[in-house]
């Protein structure tokens, strides 16, 4: 509904269903909390975060403004993450780069970044944008199989956060699971690269790289897909709308999921490593023992 200020509200009964949700993430665990002032949540998610404010990280995509951002200060005492969304590097971005990057120094802002959908983009960013510190961009299994073969290696080099958006293909997926009963619907119908112009992946298409997730008996795709981000170790966190309470459970669980694989794959190649030292060069067939010698060389 509309607000006096303009900005779009939730009702009491949707309000209510994000303070529960938000209060659920953190009690499990979840340390990032991305707020947009557009439907007036700034002051709902500071007075939920109050009593954790040393545990959780606030991060807000909104007016780069030095007002706003000392109103941001004010209800939460700091930012984290403070990011603005471009398509270009103007005179109009560097001013409000500027903003932002004296509001670091201030110490009003930990780090600073922005958001974008295009690799040029990004690699310009890099290279203009003194000081960033994080991009916010597109990453999920789809994706993952577009270009960024510059970008990736040249943010891990400059040791720039990579924080994924859209990692469930901005729910274009959901359709496509029918164990996922969810009333919402998905952000977007159908999935888009973004390079010199939008791109949209057919749906067939975006069905036949599911395949790629190598799902789970027990996992839902949405499961798999978040599993697929969080095991990209250059990816520093990811940021997924959850509207209903089993997108948490379900993107709780992809988590919970990946480090208990992890910790598994981690055991079994350290049993495998010392059942090698006991064996010695005996650990490979008679063939294939030469391999032994060219490795230790």
């Amino acid at each position: 509904r509309p607000a006096g200020s303009g900005k779009t509200v939730l009702t009491q009964e949707g309000q209510a269903r994000r303070d529960r949700m938000i209060a659920r993430a953190l009690d499990l665990g979840v340390n990032l909390l991305d707020v947009y002032d557009s439907e007036g949540q700034w002051e709902p998610a500071a007075r939920l975060v109050k009593e954790k404010r040393d545990q959780v990280l606030i991060s807000l995509a909104h007016e780069c403004t030095p007002r706003e951002i000392d109103r941001a200060c004010r209800l939460f005492g700091h930012v984290d993450l403070y990011r603005f969304h471009t398509a270009e590097i103007d005179s109009e971005t560097l001013l409000t780069w500027d903003i932002l990057r004296r509001a670091k120094e201030a110490g009003k802002i930990r780090a600073i970044g922005i958001a974008t959908h295009i690799e040029r983009m990004m690699m310009t960013a890099l290279k203009e944008l003194e000081g960033i510190d994080y991009l916010f961009f597109p990453y999920n299994f789809i994706h993952a199989r577009g270009d960024y073969s510059q970008f990736l290696p040249e943010a891990m080099r400059r040791q720039v956060g990579l924080i994924a958006m859209k990692p469930l293909a901005s729910g274009s997926i959901v359709k496509l699971d029918p164990r996922v009963k969810m009333q919402t619907a998905p952000e977007f119908a159908n999935i888009e690269l973004w390079q010199q112009s939008n791109k949209p992946v057919l749906p067939a298409v975006v069905a036949e790289l599911t395949k790629s997730l190598n799902r789970l008996p027990d996992e839902t795709l949405c499961m798999a897909a978040m599993r697929f981000v969080y095991s990209k170790p250059f990816v520093s966190t990811a940021i997924t709308g959850m509207f209903e309470d089993r997108c948490l459970e379900d993107n709780y669980r992809a988590i919970a999921r990946y480090e208990d694989r992890k910790k598994e794959e981690t055991a079994a190649l350290n049993a495998a490593s010392r059942y090698a030292s006991m064996l010695g060069a005996n650990w490979l067939p008679p063939h294939y023992r030469w391999l032994e010698e060219e490795w230790r060389a």
